[in-house]
C-alpha cells in the first residue's frame, strides 16, 4: 500500500465543486484500504490582483476534511500552504530565505522522511508548495518521492493558460525539473468556453444524479455543506441533523465536472477498464486510460512543449476515446463512493 499526498485548492465556501469530490474520492480509497493516505495540502488564497491584493475564495475547507475524517474513522492531517507568490526565480528564492515553517511543506517532509516505501503527489491545486519542500530537501525528494501526478495545463493552444498554471506559472515549469516519475494529465487541449473533451486530456463529466443514489445519507450531507450556503452552523452538528432534501435537490440532478480521478487509481494499484470495472493494474484488460513517455521542455512562463518518444521519466495522459472514457469513469466513481459509510 502505497503513501499517498493531496495537494488541493479546497475551499468553503467552495472555489469549484470538483474539489470536493476529488476528496471524498481519495478517502473512498483509502477506507478500501488501498492507499495509505498521509495527508491533505491545502492551499491559501492564491489568486493575485493586478493591484498586489488577494481575491478571497474562502478558507481552506477544514470542516470538510473534519466531515470525512468523522464519517469513514480515518484522521487524516491537513497542512496549509504558502500565501506568497512565487512568479520567478528570484521570488522562490525569497521565498526560501525567509526559512519560514510552512504547515503543508512540513507535512510533505515528514511525510516523505517518515514512509517506509516511496511516495506519490497528487496535484490538484498550487505547485508551489511542493517546490518550495524539493528546494528545502531535494535529495530527499530523489530517495523518497515516486510519481507526481500534475494534473494541470493544456497541451496544444496554451493561450491562455489554464486556470492552476495561470496562478504560478513558474512554479508549474519547475515541477518537471523534480528527478521522480512526473505523470502530467493535461486538463485540456486548448481552454475555450464552452469546456470540450480531448484523447490527451483527462476532463470528463459524471452526472450527480446517478451517484446520489449509492451515496450514504452522511455523504450527501457532506455535498450539501458544501453546495450550500452553510457558513454558521458547525461541520459536526450538520452530520448530526436531519438530511436537507430541499438542498439536495438543487444539486443532484446537475452535471460534475471531473479531471484527477485515473492517477488516483493508479497510486492504489488499480485501473479502469473500458467497461468501467476497477481492477488491479496486472490485470490483462485493456484500460481506458494510460499514460506514454514524453518529452518536454517548459519555460517559466508555464509554456510546455511535448513529443511523444520511447523512454522518459515524464509520462503524459491519454484516454481510450471520449465517450468511453466518460462511460467508464462515472461508473468508477459510483462504485468508490458508494464504498464511503453511514455514520
Amino acid at each position: 500500500m502505497k503513501d499517498v499526498i493531496l495537494t488541493t485548492d479546497l475551499y468553503h465556501r467552495h472555489a469549484d465543486p470538483n474539489d470536493h469530490w476529488n476528496l471524498a474520492t481519495m478517502y473512498s480509497l483509502a477506507n478500501l484500504g488501498w492507499i495509505k493516505f498521509a495527508g491533505i495540502m491545502c492551499d491559501d488564497d492564491r489568486a493575485l490582483r493586478n493591484d498586489g491584493s488577494f481575491l478571497h475564495f474562502g478558507d481552506p475547507s477544514v470542516e470538510s476534511i473534519a466531515q470525512l475524517n468523522y464519517i469513514t474513522g480515518l484522521a487524516i492531517p491537513v497542512g496549509f500552504g504558502s500565501r506568497i507568490p512565487i512568479k520567478s526565480k528570484s521570488d522562490l528564492d525569497e521565498v526560501l530565505k525567509l526559512h519560514k515553517k510552512i504547515s503543508s511543506v512540513t507535512l510533505l517532509l515528514d511525510t516523505l522522511q517518515r514512509s517506509e516505501s516511496k511516495v506519490d503527489i497528487h496535484m490538484c491545486g498550487s505547485c508551489k508548495d511542493v517546490v518550495i519542500a524539493y528546494k528545502y530537501a531535494p535529495e530527499l525528494f530523489e530517495k523518497k518521492c515516486d510519481c507526481i501526478y500534475l494534473n494541470a495545463g493544456t497541451y496544444e493552444i496554451q493561450d491562455p493558460l489554464e486556470y492552476n498554471v495561470s496562478l504560478e506559472p513558474y512554479a508549474f515549469s519547475q515541477i518537471f525539473k523534480i528527478p521522480c516519475n512526473i505523470r502530467w494529465a493535461p486538463c485540456f487541449d486548448r481552454l475555450v468556453y464552452p469546456l470540450s473533451p480531448a484523447i490527451r486530456a483527462n476532463y470528463y463529466k459524471i452526472n450527480q444524479a446517478d451517484m446520489v443514489p449509492v451515496m450514504s445519507e452522511a455523504l450527501k450531507k457532506y455535498f450539501n455543506f458544501m453546495y450550500g450556503p452553510v457558513m454558521d452552523k458547525g461541520w459536526l452538528s450538520y452530520l448530526r441533523e436531519e438530511l436537507d432534501t430541499e438542498l439536495l435537490a438543487t444539486w443532484e440532478n446537475t452535471a460534475r465536472q471531473m479531471w484527477s480521478t485515473p492517477g488516483y487509481l493508479l497510486s492504489a494499484g488499480k485501473k479502469a477498464t473500458l467497461q468501467g470495472e476497477i481492477v488491479d493494474i496486472s490485470d490483462p484488460s485493456e484500460a481506458v486510460f494510460v499514460y506514454t513517455p514524453v518529452n518536454v521542455k517548459v519555460t517559466d512562463g508555464g509554456i510546455v512543449e511535448w513529443e511523444d518518444t520511447s523512454e522518459s521519466n515524464v509520462t503524459m495522459f491519454r484516454n481510450a476515446g471520449i465517450e468511453t472514457y466518460f462511460s467508464a469513469m462515472g461508473k468508477v466513481i459510483k462504485k468508490l463512493l458508494s464504498t464511503l459509510p453511514d455514520m
